[in-house]
Formats: C-alpha cells, sequence, structure tokens
C-alpha cells in the first residue's frame, strides 16, 4: 500500500508540473482503493489537452513501477483524453478535460438540459455527484473548489425538468401487459430495466440527490425521506419475482404499487 500512495502521488506530482494543467482530483473521496478490483480515476483539468508525447515523458520519468496500457487518441464526451496505465498492479486512469468545456458541460446540466441517460449508461447528473465526491490533489486556481459550489445547490428546475421526463415513463403498461400474457421474460427485463431506470431518476430528484450510476443505488436509496414505504424491500421483490413467467404479473403488481 505505501508503495501504491508513493507511485500515486509522483504521478499526480508530475501531472501538476505540466505548463497545461490546472487542477487534478480523484473521484472516491481520498483513499486509495485497497481491495485490488477497484480502479482510480483521475480528473485533470486543462487549458488545452496535452499531447502524447507530453504524456509520455510524464509515464516514463516516474519512480518504481508505472505502465502505459493504452494511449487514448480522441477526446471522449464523456471522460475526455483517457489514458490507461498500471501503477503496479493498480489500474489508473487520468481523463484529461479542456476546463472550460468541463465547466460548461456541468452549467449544460443543472438547466435541465441533458435529462436522459447517455450512451453506455453515462447520466448526466452522475457528472455532478462525481464533482461532490472528488477529492481535490492539485488545485492552485480553485477549479475544483468553484465546481463544488457549483454543484452544491440542487437546482428546483433541474428537479421539476427530470420529474416531467422521467415520471411519465415509470409504468409502461402497455409493453409490461404484452411481456406477461406471452411469459416473455426477456421483454419484462427490458421494459422494467427503462421503467427502474426513469423510476429511480425521478426518486432521486424527489430527494434533491444527483443520480450517479445504477451501481449502489439502494444503499443511496435507503438514506431518502421522500420515498414509498418499504422501498428497497419491494424493489428487490419486483426483480425477483421477474424471474418465472408464471409470477410476471405479480411483479408487475409489485411495481405499480410502487410507482
Amino acid at each position: 500500500m505505501k508503495t501504491l500512495e508513493s507511485s500515486f502521488q509522483s504521478l499526480v506530482g508530475a501531472l501538476s508540473r505540466l505548463d497545461c494543467v490546472r487542477s487534478i482530483g480523484k473521484t472516491g473521496g481520498a483513499a486509495l482503493p485497497t481491495d485490488g478490483f477497484s480502479d482510480i480515476d483521475l480528473f485533470v483539468f486543462c487549458e488545452r489537452l496535452p499531447t502524447r508525447e507530453e504524456r509520455t515523458a510524464v509515464y516514463i520519468a516516474l519512480p518504481g513501477s508505472c505502465s502505459v496500457v493504452e494511449f487514448g487518441e480522441t477526446e471522449h464526451p464523456h471522460w475526455g483524453l483517457v489514458d490507461s496505465l498500471l501503477l503496479g498492479e493498480q489500474e489508473v486512469y487520468p481523463m484529461f478535460f479542456t476546463k472550460d468545456a468541463f465547466v460548461d458541460s456541468v452549467r449544460s446540466i443543472l438547466r435541465g438540459e441533458r435529462l436522459q441517460r447517455e450512451a453506455n449508461y453515462f447520466y448526466p447528473t452522475g457528472r455532478c455527484a462525481s464533482i461532490l465526491g472528488m477529492h481535490s490533489l492539485y488545485d492552485p486556481d480553485a477549479i475544483i473548489a468553484k465546481l463544488k459550489q457549483l454543484c452544491e445547490q440542487y437546482p428546483d428546475s433541474l428537479r421539476n425538468a427530470l420529474l416531467n421526463a422521467h415520471l411519465p415513463k415509470i409504468d409502461d403498461e402497455e409493453d409490461f401487459q404484452r411481456a406477461i400474457r406471452r411469459g416473455d421474460l426477456l421483454f419484462f427485463h427490458s421494459t422494467l430495466d427503462l421503467a427502474l431506470d426513469s423510476f429511480l431518476q425521478a426518486l432521486f430528484a424527489l430527494n434533491c440527490v444527483y443520480f450517479p450510476s445504477r451501481k449502489r443505488s439502494l444503499e443511496k436509496v435507503a438514506s431518502f425521506q421522500i420515498k414509498p414505504q418499504d422501498c428497497e424491500e419491494r424493489l428487490l421483490r419486483v426483480v425477483e419475482m421477474s424471474s418465472k413467467p408464471n409470477t410476471l404479473s405479480g411483479a408487475h403488481d409489485v411495481w405499480k404499487s410502487l410507482c
């Protein structure tokens, strides 16, 4: 663990010395992974994106065991320009963003302009959640601090926009009934998946909490003040009952009562 901490600090220090880098933050708090399965996401905010040559020079100069698994070649709209590294056996993903474009993206989310799940299960409000949970590693211009301040107050306009967009979609009665009549498990599951997606986004919006992703959703829901009675247990019951054709109707009954 000490070796990882030393290598990680060396990486952050080297990145911070690139002339285009203005801020570096780590999602998930300050602690480094200890389970051997979690990766490390580094948000690196820049005036301009560093070239491959600049990034290569950083990585090869690091002491200890740092290896490049893959260089990012193009800027992804959600994840920036991403390199895949190994520090020893620990996966680390430096994600380089142009800071002005990143801030504009966050503002558009807060204005309620991106209400739907995007490619590869990216939830725009998850970007705001990651900012609030970001640990600042290098922030001389207070870029991360300002982003946190921007996201600190959940906008009423965003809450209303999410509710208007997702509440009508939480129970597609026609598709549920068609799947039940056919005993079609996969069709039922695809309908439930879409409905559950909107249900969770509406439930998080009701509680003025940015929906991060489908991971560990029940842990968050457990802390909510506004939710259906026995919400978590009933959600699990719907999933359990949707595993057999003869219990699909019962699963939908539980789902309707939640909705």
